[in-house]
């Protein structure tokens, strides 16, 4: 399959597609991978934050369950007016959101004042998903599909490496300190998109009702946004869902391990970012369906192999690792796919699709967040293991009776 489509008509960026080749790819993948890692800071640290506010553990996953419900708000609410309104000012905008709700967590001693500001800072973190359009619609049309594919790998390296420096950071400083790191990475952004990045006005004359109302067209009756957004609504629960059952298994009794051994475990599992270049090569030579076959059933795999890794030890420790990786590449490798296939079909409407498919994503990983606590809790490391291979098999199920369908349509002459 192609790379994605040139920018639609009703988009005129300021700026020339050379300066994009020249590195701005790598300065907007750099920025994203900061500022959404903010999403994700929280998560190694949720029983130490629940212990000081007086949170029950279940109660303290939805500090996380918050954070990402707050960025699919923004995903639906604020994403869509990159379509209308100039991209650098509202990326600045929102990025601002998320600096008074870090600020905000890292000081306060309310636990009702941290979880609403746990929403703040959800919704400060969607600026990424404004650079992401932003980076394609200034990049030249041939090399879009690079270029997507490399802020990608910069948001997926940002939400991987996100836990270990929380853990490290924790360890050393104490908790309040990850979100005072969360307030400088947002100034640091903000410094660079101001600085670096040249303003892109879209030449549309949509307002932002049609844009929501066109939202929910697309939601009832796009059927491939709503096949890829299942797929990673389910992926995605599955990932958050381990990260955040991951730590309470290490820091317990079977492993008693401390933030560092903790962080060099997420540490690992980082290398997964790796896939999406490749994922993105892979979509480009046509082979975006057996790519994605590929991926879910991996993600199933993964589950396999961390079952075996709740007894503690060294074998334990490898066992863990190995899926930790195995599972954070195969769903950096699904998500390519799906936007791939989504972008290249429809490219008029990219940062509403974006929006909505996002959306769903972190939907799922809200779900995970809390379904992860809560199975380790009450049903040990088996309930985690079930639940999370659950979100994958569903997936792989859903694909597969998909694809069938889609052939046996072809075969009968069209192409839908």
């Amino acid at each position: 399959m192609a790379a994605l489509s040139a920018p639609s008509s009703d988009m005129t960026p300021s700026g020339s597609a050379a300066r994009i080749a020249g590195g701005l790819e790598f300065i907007i993948a750099g920025v994203c991978g900061a500022i959404v890692a903010n999403l994700y800071f929280a998560q190694p640290v949720v029983g130490e934050i629940g212990a000081a506010l007086g949170l029950s553990p279940e109660r303290a996953g939805l500090i996380v369950t918050l954070t990402q419900l707050g960025y699919c708000c923004g995903l639906l609410l604020l994403v869509p007016l990159g379509d209308i309104l100039e991209n650098r000012r509202l990326a600045l905008s929102v990025l601002a959101i998320g600096f008074i709700a870090a600020v905000t967590m890292a000081v306060t001693k309310s636990h009702i004042v941290f979880l609403l500001a746990s929403i703040g800072l959800g919704v400060g973190s969607v600026s990424v998903q404004i650079l992401l359009p932003y980076a394609a619609a200034l990049a030249d049309p041939q090399r879009q599909g690079v270029v997507v594919g490399r802020v990608m790998a910069g948001i997926l390296t940002g939400i991987m490496l996100s836990r270990p420096v929380s853990a490290l950071i924790a360890g050393a400083l104490g908790w309040r300190s990850v979100f005072g790191l969360a307030a400088v990475v947002c100034v640091l952004a903000a410094v660079s998109i101001w600085r670096r990045m040249p303003p892109r006005k879209p030449d549309s004359t949509t307002n932002y009702a049609g844009i929501i109302r066109s939202l929910f067209s697309a939601a009832t009756n796009n059927r491939l946004l709503q096949r890829r957004a299942a797929y990673q609504f389910l992926m995605f629960y599955s990932y958050t869902l381990f990260w955040t059952a991951l730590p309470l298994l290490l820091f317990g009794s079977a492993y008693g391990m401390n933030h560092l051994q903790v962080s060099l475990i997420a540490l690992a599992g980082a290398s997964g970012a790796a896939m999406s270049p490749v994922a993105g090569k892979i979509a480009d030579r046509g082979l975006i369906i057996p790519g994605t076959t590929i991926a879910l059933a991996v993600g199933v795999l993964a589950w396999v192999i961390v079952a075996f890794g709740a007894s503690g030890g060294a074998i334990g420790v490898i066992v863990l690792t190995l899926g930790a990786i195995v599972l954070d590449g195969a769903v950096p490798v699904s998500l390519v796919m799906s936007q791939r296939e989504l972008f290249s079909a429809h490219p008029e409407q990219r940062s509403r699709l974006n929006g909505l498919f996002m959306a769903m994503f972190f939907v799922g990983g809200a779900l995970g967040a809390s379904v992860g606590v809560w199975a380790f809790e009450s049903q040990g490391w088996l309930g985690v293991v079930v639940a999370g291979a659950a979100g994958p098999a569903a997936a792989l199920v859903l694909h597969l009776i998909s694809t069938a369908r889609r052939s046996t349509t072809i075969v009968g002459g069209t192409s839908k």
